[in-house]
């Protein structure tokens, strides 16, 4: 089975969260990102902005900044790959073992006959009440009322590709007088460059119920810690 690791990009500050984004992942080396359906990006957990008992977490693949090819009209799908969200609580001490007390998984089924996405499949979310499945591009609920989706959305990564490539080149000179980053980045004088506006990226989402993920001891809840896998099964 093929592995990649992906440390986690945290959207909020979170007090359970030990600290913020620590990786993003794109822009990949020719071989990774041409298998889209297991190219990771980004993963995300923050408290639902509509339920602070829940937590959302999301798995982003697929995801490319200009120049390279979009993902707009067809959401990237092999059912052999599975996504897999991993929560390592801390411990009493605050620290971490790097060894997951909770698995999230989800896989994509085809519609019968044919190789498109037709629906995903997520085990082990916590306060789910069990697996459950629902279409693609839709907000479906487990038996608990927890909400999941998976299909396209538009990418929230942001990144200034090309102000980042000219503060590269200008280290190659000598220092300006006004610094690095107002010289190549331009900041305070014209409109921010995001190299993924309205770029897609695939995104499998769910809630989570906080007490599940990170139940509380003596009123404490602990920090957690959270990264993505992908694999393929080989048959």
């Amino acid at each position: 089975m093929l592995r990649k690791r992906l440390l986690a990009a945290i959207l909020a500050p979170l007090l359970l969260v030990e600290g913020f984004a620590t990786a993003a992942d794109h822009a990949e080396s020719p071989g990774a990102d041409a298998d889209q359906a297991a190219d990771l990006a980004d993963v995300f957990l923050f408290v639902s902005p509509e339920n602070n008992r829940r937590l959302v977490g999301s798995i982003t693949f697929g995801g490319r900044p200009l120049p390279r090819s979009r993902i707009d009209q067809t959401l990237p799908c092999d059912p052999r790959v599975i996504y897999v969200l991993n929560i390592d609580r801390a411990s009493a001490a605050g620290t971490f073992d790097s060894i997951p007390e909770v698995k999230v998984v989800a896989r994509f089924g085809t519609v019968s006959g044919t190789n498109a996405c037709g629906a995903v499949q997520l085990e082990n979310v916590p306060g789910a009440g069990g697996t459950f499945i629902g279409a693609i591009e839709t907000v479906f609920t487990s038996s608990t009322g927890l909400k999941a989706f998976a299909g396209l959305r538009n990418d929230p990564f942001f990144f200034d590709a090309e102000g980042y490539n000219g503060m590269i080149a200008a280290f190659d000179a000598a220092p300006p007088a006004a610094g690095y980053l107002v010289t190549s980045f331009g900041l305070g004088s014209r409109a921010r460059r995001d190299s993924f506006a309205n770029r897609n990226v695939a995104a499998i989402v769910f809630e989570m119920d906080i007490d599940a993920v990170a139940p509380a001891v003596n009123g404490i809840r602990p920090k957690l810690q959270v990264w993505a896998t992908t694999a393929r099964r080989v048959q």
